[in-house]
C-alpha cells in the first residue's frame, strides 16, 4: 500500500461541463513521488478519484497557465494492479485516504 506523506488541494478544473478538484499527493513511492488526483463529487456526496498522474506529466493548458487533467497518462492502473492489489478497490481505497487527509475533505466540500 502506498503510504500519503502530504496531500494539498490545488484548483478546481472544468471539463466537458463537470468540475473536477485537483490534489497534489506525495507518496512514498519512488518512481512517481508526486502525483497529482482529480476528484469529482458524487450526487451521495462522495468524491470520487477520477484520474492519476505523475506531477510532471502536467503541462499548462495554451494561455492560461492552468493545469488540466488531459495532460498525463493516468497511473491508477499501473499503481493498482497486480497481485499485491485489488484493482478498484486499492483505488476507491487510496481515495479515500486522500480525501480524509487533512483539511482535503474541507477544501473538497467548499470547492465541489
Amino acid at each position: 500500500m502506498m503510504t500519503i506523506r502530504q496531500a494539498s488541494f490545488r484548483q478546481v478544473l472544468e471539463r466537458g461541463g463537470r468540475r473536477y478538484a485537483e490534489v497534489e499527493v506525495e507518496t512514498d513511492r519512488r518512481s512517481e513521488p508526486r502525483l497529482l488526483a482529480y476528484f469529482r463529487r458524487e450526487g451521495n456526496g462522495h468524491y470520487q478519484l477520477v484520474r492519476v498522474i505523475a506531477e510532471e506529466q502536467a503541462e499548462p493548458e495554451a494561455g492560461s497557465g492552468v493545469l488540466y487533467a488531459a495532460a498525463g497518462e493516468d497511473l491508477a492502473a499501473q499503481i493498482f494492479s497486480g497481485p499485491s492489489h485489488g484493482g478498484e478497490d486499492d483505488r476507491a481505497q487510496f481515495g479515500r485516504r486522500i480525501v480524509e487527509f487533512g483539511d482535503i475533505r474541507e477544501q473538497l466540500d467548499h470547492h465541489l
